[in-house]
């Protein structure tokens, strides 16, 4: 049994242009053994103006939760409005996190300190919501570890989602646990990229009780389906790249993950 603890379900439809009630019937039945229905989904709503259509598949779905943020792709559009909708939303009883928000520098090095502020500000809504938090860290380890370091993160739970950064970035969040955080690493497809070494060695790192399985879907599906959209029945994929990883069974990795999954989101 697993989670897909990161995806865009409504993305997934637009890329691929498959309904969810399709995709949701034909996962159990795939032709590739290796395909498999996921237990639930928590589907990441990043663009205020995707908010709505994210609750309104929370609860039509009785197995697809809720996480709102801003994503820092948004930072010189962002409104008081949007957050004031995001605390809103924040309130709804399928919202189980706060996020993805965070930095990117891979497309937005000429905002960063738009972007330093508009984390620091996010950081401190997320964290009076006690709700876990969902981080989008991209290319900008310094910053982002200041900022973290700058606050009070005791008693909260930290998804690092989609971790594509350096072995040494990966231990730097880690030990945010030595200032009270719950850290979770959380891994993709990415995984399985013949020049994705840094992200391998990288989860070579993560104690198996910090990390998380997710296919951050429609993007990144592992190998052998690279440059299709991506759905959650891939996990397999991802767990099996991670237990070569690890060296122990996929079992072990599916075990686990669940039970970090309970662990942070409370499902």
């Amino acid at each position: 049994m697993f989670i897909d603890t990161h995806c865009h379900l409504d993305s997934y439809e637009q890329h691929s242009g498959e309904t969810l009630d399709a995709l949701f019937a034909r996962l159990p039945h795939d032709p590739d053994s290796n395909v498999q229905a996921p237990e639930a989904y928590i589907h990441v709503a990043c663009d205020p103006a995707d908010f709505a259509r994210a609750q309104e598949l929370s609860e039509k779905y009785a197995n697809v939760y809720t996480a709102y943020g801003i994503h820092p792709e948004y930072v010189l559009t962002e409104t008081a409005e949007d957050e004031a909708r995001l605390q809103e939303y924040l309130k709804h009883p399928k919202c189980i996190a706060c996020g993805e928000f965070g930095l990117d520098y891979h497309y937005g090095s000429d905002t960063k300190l738009e972007q330093v502020k508009l984390f620091e500000r996010h950081l401190e809504l997320g964290l009076a919501t006690q709700k876990p938090l969902v981080l989008h860290l991209r290319e900008a380890d310094d910053d982002a570890l200041a900022v973290l370091r700058s606050a009070d993160l005791r008693g909260s739970k930290i998804h690092v989602h989609c971790f594509t950064g350096s072995p040494k970035f990966c231990a730097q969040l880690l030990d945010l646990k030595y200032r009270g955080a719950s850290i979770f690493v959380g891994f993709t497809g990415i995984v399985t990229f013949k020049n994705a070494q840094n992200v391998r060695d990288a989860a070579a790192l993560v104690p198996m009780d910090q990390m998380l399985l997710e296919t951050d879907s429609p993007y990144m599906a592992p190998i052998p389906y690279r440059g299709k959209p991506c759905h959650s029945g891939y996990i397999p994929y991802i767990a099996q790249a991670l237990a070569q990883v690890k060296q122990i069974p996929v079992e072990q990795i599916y075990r686990d993950c669940r039970e970090n999954t309970r662990r942070c989101y409370g499902i």
